[in-house]
C-alpha cells in the first residue's frame, strides 16, 4: 500500500522548466529591444545572435580564429603556441567546462603540425 501512495505522490509532482528560447525568438515580445535588456547592454545586443548560433562559445570561436590566422601568417608553431597560451586564463576562467575540450584540440593541431615539420618538411632534400 505504502508503495501505491509513492506512485500516485509522483505524478502529483509540478516540475517547473525555465524558458528555453532566446528572447529574440519570442514572436509574442511587443518590445523585443526592453525584453533581451538591449538598451542596458550594447555589448550583448551585439553578440546576441552569434552567441546563439555557436551555442554560447562565440570566445572561443573568436580566440580560435585568431590562433588560426597567427599559424597561417606566420607559419611558425611556437607563435601559434604562444597565442593559444595567452588565452589559456580567459578561457578556463569564462568557460571551465569547455576548457579541457578546446585545450584538447588545440594540443592536437600543434602535435599534428609538429609532426607534419618533422616528417615532411625535414625529410624532403633541397
Amino acid at each position: 500500500m505504502l508503495e501505491l501512495l509513492h506512485v500516485q505522490l509522483v505524478f502529483l509532482q509540478t516540475i517547473i522548466v525555465n524558458n528555453t528560447s532566446v528572447c529574440f525568438l519570442n514572436y509574442t515580445s511587443n518590445n523585443i529591444w526592453q525584453d533581451c535588456g538591449m538598451g542596458k547592454d550594447y555589448l550583448h545586443a551585439i553578440t546576441i545572435g552569434f552567441e546563439y548560433v555557436t551555442g554560447g562559445l562565440l570566445s572561443l570561436v573568436i580566440a580560435f580564429v585568431i590562433i588560426l590566422f597567427t599559424y597561417i601568417k606566420y607559419h611558425k608553431m611556437t607563435y601559434t603556441l604562444f597565442t593559444g597560451t595567452l588565452f589559456i586564463p580567459i578561457s578556463y576562467f569564462v568557460f571551465p567546462t569547455q576548457f579541457i575540450n578546446f585545450a584538447i584540440i588545440m594540443a592536437s593541431f600543434a602535435i599534428a603540425t609538429s609532426i607534419y615539420y618533422v616528417l615532411i618538411s625535414q625529410t624532403n632534400e633541397q
